[in-house]
């Protein structure tokens, strides 16, 4: 038995990817949400790549499309490098995890100090390159119990090289700890830091998940088995 706490609403803030910009000109994606007909992992060329640049840069909502990027103040400059739709759900008793969709960010800090928080955040102890890789995979957590229950989280993923990002160093997962009321369904995500060298040959991910436990007595009432999702 066990009682995971939840991460906290800084570490969720910095990490949120449907932060806003502060400029009036690009593309406005408030409100868009992934589909699968939006999944494309290719981008039409422009003769002027100053236009662009300029036309791909976000200021509102999510990074929807490859190319498209924007300027977050806490982990720089953020450009969407591959994105693909999943759709996987799998159920453990009453309880139903959803893994929707799949990001791979290029992060470009602009200082040593977004660095170092970026390095901090994900317990990356040699620190991370310049730019670094941040896949996001989001998901949903449905219980369809008559009780609350929480879900304790991905314990670790492995890639296509077999690393292995877990808490203790790559890893966040937002979901850690959410309590989930009977009847409800929750979306959240975790990121991981992809080492730079496996950036072009990541072709997979191995998700190991940790258990659902009741809210009374943290026993744990269900586990997921290991999944493998094929990615872009």
């Amino acid at each position: 038995m066990k009682k995971l706490l939840t991460i906290g609403v800084t570490l969720a803030a910095v990490l949120s990817l449907a932060a806003c910009g502060n400029s009036s000109k690009g593309t406005d994606n408030g409100g868009k949400t992934t589909t699968a007909s939006k999944a494309k992992t290719s981008t039409a060329k422009s003769s002027s790549k100053k236009a662009t640049s300029e036309g791909k840069k976000v200021t509102n909502g999510q990074l929807l499309k490859v190319g498209e990027w924007m300027n977050d103040s806490t982990q720089g400059t953020m450009k969407l490098a591959k994105i693909s739709t999943i759709n996987k759900p799998f159920t453990t008793g009453s309880y139903t995890l959803t893994l929707t969709d799949y990001k791979l960010f290029e992060v470009t800090p602009k200082d040593d100090d977004q660095k170092k928080l970026a390095s901090d955040l994900f317990g990356v102890s040699a620190g991370v390159t310049t730019p670094y890789y941040e896949a996001q995979v989001q998901y949903s957590v449905k219980n369809a119990g008559t009780e609350e229950v929480q879900f304790n989280g991905v314990k670790s993923i492995l890639t296509s090289a077999g690393t292995q990002l877990d808490l203790n160093g790559g890893l966040v997962d937002q979901g850690m700890g959410e309590a989930v009321a009977a009847g409800a369904t929750k979306t959240t995500a975790f990121m991981a830091i992809i080492p730079t060298a496996e950036k072009d040959t990541l072709k997979k991910l191995t998700i190991n998940f940790d258990s659902f436990c009741n809210t009374t007595d943290f026993s744990d009432v269900g586990t997921l088995p290991a999944t493998t999702i094929e990615l872009p």
